[in-house]
């Protein structure tokens, strides 16, 4: 059985090679959705002027529409990240916070339990768009909201501490606030890092769990001068079998804030993990595990983090970038090589995992130059055939000099024979 595709005038023409959502079995996973109609045309009144409100609107809108053409809604989603340009920020353009508009347009969309969610500042593809979010749905199966009063208060439409459904939790965005909701450690990457982690503790733990559970972090930097200090504070709490990690550059929505971190644990079952077999920070070469599986076609993570983690029929994958097995840097300036490499270190990863390219239903690219755009999708779509995977393309730092992509990557066995995708083309 081949992928089933729904082709749908209710959704705007993508910009590149990628589909508006996938589904596999129960889940529903959604590109980078933006505030376009489906001419093609950003909403709004104001002349002279992106609306906030309107694309706000619209965004979501077009999120529930292709949730609803896969079988869902938005009351099935477990996990948002929205993304927003810097000059959304009032400091920045005197106009009304992203954080003030997008929590009144999503509180009436979004219902108690909401999601778990992560807003981060990025780059986005058109110099007007002021918002993008995407999403993971999880449909016919029971949520748990996760909340305790060890976690920083809500005062947001959120949850406070994450979802779970079934063995999966997923949780929001943590930053260094205390239980009164006050800054932790500031200018302090250290004790921001550690206050971090201890609220993501809370919330396993309140699931049932350790941190030694996760699988997923997505974590952003406001300063990579502080990348040092927050790999020390990493490294001391996650232990192998290692979860997969990215580290971009972005801003954050409150003053002050130098990290937040947004996670997935997987909860009493088994994993398989694939990692370098050159030992990283955390490991020495004499470790070997059953439940690893270590190989010499990729370079080692320049911290405590795995290349993949499988559980069950999902795959996590921490961003590949255009290196080799020794970290070195292929195609120097050259975006069509680093594409090439990154996904050929992606193709080796899903082989070892017994998947393939087929299989993906998820991409999150960071670029550090829109004007690689074209030439990156060039190389792109002659990796992936249609119907394409959700994306989400953006535009910020990457840890690691001279990269100019990263990409991270969810697969799921059976996508190849089972994914039903919506796309407009």
């Amino acid at each position: 059985m081949a992928k089933q595709t729904i082709i749908s005038d209710k959704l705007y023409p993508v910009y590149g090679p990628y589909s508006h959502a996938v589904r596999v079995g129960d889940l529903i996973f959604s590109h980078g959705t933006v505030g376009v109609n489906a001419r093609g045309q950003l909403p709004g009144s104001i002349a002279g002027r992106a609306d906030m409100v309107a694309q706000c609107q619209q965004t979501i809108a077009n999120l529930a529409t292709a949730l609803e053409l896969l079988g869902g809604s938005l009351s099935d989603v477990v996990r948002v990240r929205a993304f927003v340009p810097q000059h959304c920020r009032p400091e920045r353009s005197g106009m009304r916070s992203f954080d003030e508009t997008f929590d009144d347009v999503y509180g009436r969309a979004f219902l108690p339990p909401r999601p778990a969610r992560a807003a981060l500042q990025q780059g986005l593809f058109q110099e007007d768009l002021l918002v993008e979010i995407e999403a993971i749905a999880v449909v016919n199966q029971p949520k748990q909201l996760i909340e305790s009063a060890a976690l920083p208060p809500l005062r947001r439409p959120y949850a406070q501490g994450g979802i779970r459904v079934g063995n999966l939790l997923f949780l929001r965005g943590f930053t260094a606030q205390d239980r009164h909701g006050d800054l932790v450690g500031r200018g302090d990457m250290r004790a921001q890092a550690e206050q971090t982690f201890a609220n993501m503790a809370v919330v396993v733990q309140e699931a049932g769990g350790t941190l030694a559970d996760l699988v997923q972090t997505h974590v952003t930097l406001t300063d990579w001068h502080t990348y040092q200090d927050y790999n020390e504070v990493y490294n001391r709490h996650v232990r192998e079998p290692f979860p997969t990690r990215v580290t971009w550059q972005g801003g954050l929505g409150r003053e002050g804030l130098l990290i937040e971190i947004e996670s997935i644990a997987a909860l009493g079952v088994p994993r398989l993990t694939i990692d370098a077999a050159i030992p990283q920070v955390g490991r020495s070469i004499l470790q070997r595990r059953a439940d690893v599986i270590y190989t010499e076609q990729l370079a080692p993570g320049r911290a405590s983090y795995a290349q993949a983690v499988r559980v069950g029929d999902l795959l996590f994958v921490s961003d590949q970038q255009g290196v080799d097995a020794q970290g070195r840097i292929v195609g120097a300036g050259d975006i069509r090589a680093q594409t090439h490499q990154a996904l050929t270190n992606l193709q080796t990863i899903l082989r070892l995992a017994d998947l393939s390219l087929d299989d993906v239903v998820k991409t999150t690219v960071m670029l550090t130059d829109w004007r690689h755009y074209a030439a990156y999708n060039e190389v792109y779509q002659t990796f992936f055939a249609a119907p394409y995977p959700a994306r989400s393309t953006l535009c910020a730092g990457i840890a690691r000099p001279g990269a100019l992509i990263a990409i991270e990557t969810i697969a799921m066995a059976g996508a190849r024979e089972h994914a039903v995708v919506v796309t407009n083309t």
